[in-house]
Parts: structure tokens; sequence; C-alpha cells
């Protein structure tokens, strides 16, 4: 299946952007005033920016900084689609579209601008519905409050749970909109924080306070799902046998488990192996009888074997029937030759005498 990448960014937005970055930090001292003018960041057009509030000069986020902005997506300005406040995001994480992402690494701590963006690097032909249709340019305005390192060994818990679960969600909305590259990187970002904690890791501020089975039971039940929305990427990107150890993960925790039991069937289906991805089913039709999607499942997988059959039988056919007419054309072909001999004997032996008698008589 093909991969749907209407919001990559090109190797030529990489170079442009990069040269954006050594422009800006080259002029920025220059530049202690907002002005009117909108600049083309990547020279491409895809995305123009207004400074309103010029922040602290060299303060920019570096990637992976966890930055806090406030910011409000809208098609004009009297039609707020989106407003945040205090978001957090980690930079070039994908929390939130690229070109948003690209323009905020390109901002200094307390600026307040406009940007323009192209479908392309925002909402792309599936745009936002109901509110922002396909193929149509956004305008943000963002302000960025902070920007701080993260110690992913320092934090709780609870923070762990909290961000695990948003870049899991993260990544069920890149998978809902076809982008299944970015939604694998999601997942596994997730499952850095959703992994197991060892040790006196506390999961509340209190140094009392230790992490109680029920704690890691839910941290647990939280990566099994990130798991089986993992396996659901790859299987659409048709990465079978990454997705297959991604399942083995959830089975081995919840061999019950029917989402993963399904797509374990549709990856066997998919590698040819119609035993295997029949067990797996049958497996989960025990477990849910009356589930639709197995039901159907089962039935395609049935016609296909049913269809395998009917072809190994023809084959058979055609194999042996042409064998059994191939001996029964030849099946005197000894006899003919031994026949062939005789008459040659004989036919020589009339030829002596022939000869014989015309000379002596």
């Amino acid at each position: 299946m093909s991969i749907d990448s209407e919001n990559n960014i090109s190797v030529s937005d990489e170079e442009n952007l990069s040269n954006a970055k050594t422009n800006s930090e080259t002029t920025e001292s220059n530049d202690d005033k907002p002005t009117d003018e909108w600049i083309d960041l990547l020279g491409s057009g895809s995305i123009n920016k207004k400074i309103l509030k010029e922040g602290t000069p060299e303060s920019r986020p570096e990637r992976q900084q966890v930055c806090v902005i406030n910011y409000e997506l809208f098609l004009n300005e009297n039609d707020i689609i989106e407003k945040k406040e205090n978001y957090e995001i980690d930079l070039g994480d994908y929390d939130v579209v690229q070109g948003l992402d690209l323009s905020i690494g390109l901002m200094n701590i307390g600026e307040i601008c406009l940007l323009r963006l192209e479908p392309r690097l925002a909402f792309g032909i599936r745009g936002l519905p109901p509110k922002i249709n396909g193929e149509v340019a956004v305008t943000y305005k963002v302000e960025l409050i902070s920007a701080r390192d993260e110690d992913l060994e320092a934090l709780n818990i609870n923070e762990r749970k909290k961000k695990g679960n948003h870049k899991r969600e993260r990544g069920n909305w890149w998978y809902g909109r076809g982008e299944n590259n970015i939604a694998v990187q999601c997942y596994r970002k997730a499952l850095d924080y959703l992994d197991e904690v060892e040790g006196g890791i506390k999961f509340s501020n209190s140094e009392d306070d230790e992490i109680t089975d029920s704690i890691l039971q839910e941290l647990l039940e939280d990566r099994i799902s990130v798991y089986n929305n993992l396996a659901a990427a790859q299987i659409k990107l048709e990465s079978y046998d990454a997705a297959l150890n991604s399942l083995k993960t959830v089975l081995q925790c919840q061999p019950q488990n029917i989402k993963a039991l399904y797509r374990q069937a549709k990856i066997y289906k998919a590698k040819n192996n119609v035993s295997s991805a029949m067990k797996a089913l049958q497996k989960a039709k025990e477990i849910a009888p009356n589930d639709p999607d197995i039901q159907n499942e089962l039935a395609k997988l049935k016609q296909l074997v049913d269809k395998q059959k009917k072809t190994e039988r023809e084959l058979a056919k055609r194999m042996f029937g042409s064998t059994f007419k191939s001996d029964k054309k030849q099946p005197n072909s000894k006899k003919v030759y031994v026949w062939a001999t005789v008459a040659a004997s004989v036919a020589v032996g009339l030829a002596g005498l022939a000869t014989y008698r015309f000379k002596f008589f």
C-alpha cells in the first residue's frame, strides 16, 4: 500500500530551513522591532511569518526540548478554529503539524508571530473536517513562552503515563491521516515513556509513595495498546515481520487480545501463510464468536482455501492426465521396434534369396 506523504518535508525544504536559521541568526540582533512585512522562511512560499512581538535574542529552542506555547488556528481573524494555552510540545516529535513545528524552531522565547502555512505543511489534502477543507492554507498566531530540556529518567510515573499516552494519541492522529511512518515514530516515542519502570522511581512527589502493582498494571496495559497500534501502522507499511514482533509482545501479555489475533491473521494472509492465518482467526472466533469482522475474514479465508484446493486439483489433473495420454500414445513402442527389426531381417533374407536364384538359375 502506498504511503500518503502530504505533510513530508522535501530535501529542498530542509536546505532552505537550514539557510533560514543561518540567515536569521546573522540578522536577528539588528532586528529588535516587529515589522509589517511577511518573511518567506523557506524561500518556497510554504511558510510565511510576520513578527508581532520580538522575543529574547538568541534564545531559540533546540530539537527535543519541551516548548510551551500559546496558539490560535484560524482561516480568518474572525473564525478561530482551535485555541490552546500553555500547550507543551516536544520540538521535532510531530506534536503539531510540521509547518508549525519548523517555525517554532526559528522563534525566540517570548516572541509572538503570525504564520501562514501552505496545505502540504499544514493539513494537506484531508484538511481538518469539518472546519478546514482539503488543500487550504491556514494561519496560526503563536507565542513561544518557554523551552527546557527534559530528563526522561527524572519523570515520575504519572508524568510518564501522561506523556506516553499523549504520544500514542498523536500516533493515532497521524495514522488516521494515512501518515504511517510518522505514526510509527510517535508510537515508538510513546513506548519510551511507558516502558517498565524499575527501582525507586516515584509516581508522585512524595518520597513515601512507591509504585504499586495496580499502577504497573495500568502502565502495562497502556504499553500493550501502543504495541497493538504500532503493529497496525507497520501493517500499512507492509513491514510484516516488524508487525509480527509487535503483536508477539501483545499476545505474550494478553493471549486473548482480539485485535492482536485479527491483525496477526491479516499478516499471515498477506504472507500467503493461510494455515497460520486460519489458526489465529479460529482462536479469535472462540473468544468472540459473534464478531462480524472475524466472521467476514474467516469466510474470505475459506474461499481462498477452496480456491487453492481447486487450483491444486486442476493442476494435478493436467499433470497426471498428460502423463497418462503420453503413455497411451507410446505403449507398444518396443513392440514396434521389434517388428520393424524382424521385417528388416526378412527383407534382407528375401533379397539374398532373390540374388541367389538370379545368379544360379
